[in-house]
């Protein structure tokens, strides 16, 4: 669970790094507000996604046995709901 906390940091940091300087890029060279606003809205996705698969391979986020942790999380689930 930590790791996927720290991957989620990681996440949201590439994604205000995206938005920020593709913004910034479009803003420096179009000086136009509603491509500037697009800018930003596409660099973070892209941030995001970019960071997201930089997390999953330094963290290996790929080696994690999500099908366990579904399954414990569900036996958790039923026991405080019982």
């Amino acid at each position: 669970l930590k790791t996927t906390r720290d991957a989620a940091k990681i996440m949201a940091a590439g994604g205000i790094i995206g938005a920020v300087s593709t913004a910034a890029f479009a803003w420096k060279y179009s000086k136009s507000p509603h491509g500037a606003a697009l800018s930003l809205g596409a660099g973070a996705l892209f941030g995001m996604s970019f960071g997201q698969e930089i997390a999953n391979h330094s963290l290996q986020l790929y080696k994690l046995d999500t099908m366990a942790a579904q399954v414990k999380f569900m036996e958790w689930w039923q026991r405080k709901s019982a």
